[in-house]
């Protein structure tokens, strides 16, 4: 266990993509996030209904596409960090 840990840290500090795939996965994250929130406010300011069920139709698709959206960022963004892993590991062997 302590040998994993040891060439863990040893791969981690010797390529810093690893580093910069998570950090963009979380940035893309908080981009798609505030771009929901811009848009949902921009159709209920259109939405002329009061109705929470009416609302509820119009937002709910919205909300999945981004949801979708933030799925497929965080699994982009684990892809390149085990990308970039493995290639660092391969390297140092």
């Amino acid at each position: 266990m302590k040998d994993f840990f040891l060439n863990f840290t040893k791969i981690l500090e010797s390529n810093s993509k690893i580093y910069w795939s998570i950090i963009v996965g979380i940035v893309g994250c908080v981009i798609l996030y505030i771009i929901e929130i811009v848009h949902i406010q921009n159709v209920l300011g259109h939405l002329n209904s009061q109705e929470s069920a009416a609302i509820r139709n119009v937002i709910d698709p919205i909300v999945q596409r981004y949801q979708w959206s933030r799925f497929a960022v965080v699994g982009v963004t684990i892809f390149w960090a085990v990308f970039e892993y493995f290639k660092t590991k391969k390297h140092l062997i």
